[in-house]
């Protein structure tokens, strides 16, 4: 393999493919590295990367001189293109596996493996594509994705629920604490209708392939899902098991309910957050005609107080919550006013932002 390509187009695709190697090379080796593969044809260079759980592939445009294939050290080469001077990168493939890098007068050796030994990414194909504007996939994953839970026990919660009707497709994840639920109108032309949870390492390689702009299409078939986004695809196993029945929890009465700005509302609660301690881990909010009171006591450190300006109705309520699930969620709503309903000082809230998202928070103890 002889290849010649640019500096930035290299290290973009070493970029986007290397954070799913190295994970399992302990137990397979091979999965510490990426795959390299020149083709004149196509006049690119293809680059994957595995670690049996997800695979991503992409191409960057690069001067084919000797077709070829070999598999490279990932945190290697990513240590030695981002060292490398701007400009043209000129990459050689030697008998014994040796890969030669050469850029203006730097050079490297690093030895790597045959291609033969690197697992085979699944196939797929077009046929049950449902294509959705990348902007929407962005903003839904980011709306819930926090609220996955990382309890391996509870392996059915370790991802993204995604649930596709008629003309909706709806995300929805919870940590057994909190509940994220975003939902938006889609084109299904066939009519499809599915159900799939996935895993969180998918849900965050998505999050950083996925831009403003564009559509992407999504294989699902019947234990993997493929994301395909122009010359780059994302496939991932799903989580097997039965997500738990979230529409039981999603408060359907209101005692009291708020509207306040939302900004203002996440600057408080950072504020106010800074006196809780493990301690005292909550921060208590009064309910009352015009603002909201936020409160955090410790011990030993002191306390915090301050009033937020907001629309209440209905009846004063005293409640506590853990003030980084309200953090969370405050900070990715794109919405100017956020709405806060209420039952009991015992029930979970709920938050509600645009296009029916809704947020689930259940309360804590104050001491």
């Amino acid at each position: 393999m002889e290849i010649k390509l640019s500096k930035s187009n290299l290290l973009r695709g070493i970029t986007l493919v290397g954070n799913v190697t190295a994970q399992k090379a302990a137990t397979l080796p091979i999965l510490g590295n990426m795959l390299f593969e020149a083709s004149k044809k196509e006049d690119c260079l293809k680059i994957i990367g595995t670690d049996l759980e997800v695979g991503i592939s992409t191409t960057v445009p690069a001067e084919i001189q000797k077709e070829g294939a070999i598999t490279i050290p990932a945190k290697k080469i990513s240590e030695i293109v981002r060292e490398l001077p701007e400009g043209e990168i000129e990459i050689t493939v030697a008998k014994n596996n040796a890969v030669n890098i050469k850029a203006g007068k730097a050079f490297f050796k690093v030895m790597g493996l045959m291609k033969e030994d690197y697992p085979k990414l699944p196939e797929w194909n077009n046929e049950n594509a449902i294509e959705l504007d990348q902007a929407l996939l962005k903003e839904c994953l980011a709306l819930t994705s926090f609220a996955i839970s990382y309890d391996e026990t509870r392996y059915v919660l370790n991802g993204v629920l995604v649930s596709v009707t008629d003309k909706l497709i709806r995300f929805v994840a919870t940590d057994g604490r909190r509940l994220a639920c975003s939902e938006k109108e889609i084109e299904n032309k066939d009519g499809q209708t599915f159900e799939m949870i996935v895993p969180v390492k998918a849900v965050q390689e998505l999050l950083k392939m996925l831009t403003w702009e564009g559509t992407v299409k999504m294989i699902p078939s019947q234990n993997q899902v493929v994301f395909v986004l122009g010359d780059t695809f994302l496939v991932s196993r799903l989580i097997e098991g039965h997500f738990p029945n979230y529409e039981q929890v999603i408060p359907k009465g209101k005692k009291t309910t708020s509207s306040a700005n939302r900004e203002d509302f996440l600057r408080v609660v950072r504020r106010t957050a800074l006196l809780t301690s493990a301690d005292s881990p909550a921060i208590k909010m009064d309910f009352v005609k015009g603002k909201i009171l936020l409160s955090s006591r410790s011990p030993n450190m002191g306390e915090a107080k301050e009033e937020l300006k907001a629309d209440v109705s209905g009846n004063d309520l005293v409640i506590g919550f853990n003030p980084q699930y309200l953090i969370d969620v405050l900070k990715n709503l794109d919405v100017e006013n956020v709405s806060f309903s209420l039952t009991d000082p015992d029930k979970p809230g709920l938050i509600q932002g645009k296009d029916g998202y809704r947020y689930v928070i259940m309360p804590m103890q104050l001491n």
